[in-house]
């Protein structure tokens, strides 16, 4: 039996110039989380990380943790998040300036609340079509791109590997929403119950994937870490 283990980034930057890199509270997570890998005495035989900075961040830092054998890291973009900024304009531009006001918008950087809650509408806008915009890639093929890539990396890791994809809540909730054979829309759901820095393992072998565990934080849900807990 293989195993990939999807790990979601540490926290990134919300309400700064620059989301995309890790917070200080990231790198810690991430670090520890490294660590968590490096006591399972478990080899791993490769990292696979998307482009974006707190996903590459994340994977570096579990690597290091690995030392002085760290396991190889490749960059596969399939496993970037969604384009959030596209889908909330377009979501925004579907709505009446009444609407837009009520929700706060375009100052929902400043409340985390009401930012995730018009994200949520957003993001069930574009896993059901219901918004289209130049230059966006529509669900399906986020979804295609996704799995097309997490079957590659077993067809060809092949036999007895241990995986790890440093990746994000969307892609996390993608890639689980398939393997148990959910609607579109639980993949988008999920995505918001994903944690920074939680696993979720998949099995596999040639003949099926499943998922073994989910969202799992035991590297931080205890006595003295649980304050590092985040979902954004």
């Amino acid at each position: 039996m293989s195993v990939i283990y999807l790990i979601r980034h540490g926290q990134a930057s919300f309400g700064t110039a620059n989301y995309d890199q890790l917070s200080p509270l990231g790198r810690e997570q991430s670090t520890i989380l490294g660590g968590y890998f490096a006591a399972l005495g478990e080899p791993l035989h490769r990292i696979y990380t998307g482009t974006l900075e707190r996903q590459r961040e994340t994977a570096q830092l579990v690597a290091a943790a690995l030392a002085p054998n760290p396991p190889p890291l490749t960059v596969e973009p399939a496993f970037d998040e969604y384009e959030s900024e596209s889908i909330l304009h377009a979501y925004a531009a579907s709505l009446t300036p009444a609407q837009l006001t009520e929700a706060g918008w375009p100052d929902l950087q400043k409340d985390r609340r009401r930012f995730q809650f018009f994200l949520e509408r957003a993001a069930r806008a574009w896993v059901d079509a219901r918004i289209v915009a130049d230059g966006m890639l529509p669900w399906r093929g986020f979804h295609g791109r996704i799995i097309a890539a997490i079957e590659k990396i077993m067809r060809e890791e092949g036999r007895g590997k241990t995986l790890v994809v440093s990746t994000s809540g969307g892609v996390i909730g993608t890639i689980v929403a398939h393997v148990l054979g959910l609607a579109n829309h639980l993949g988008i759901e999920l995505n918001w119950a994903v944690h920074n820095a939680s696993i979720t393992r998949l099995n596999y072998n040639a003949d099926k994937v499943s998922l073994s565990m989910f969202n799992g934080l035991p590297h931080l849900d205890q006595e003295g870490r649980r304050q590092l807990i985040t979902y954004r």
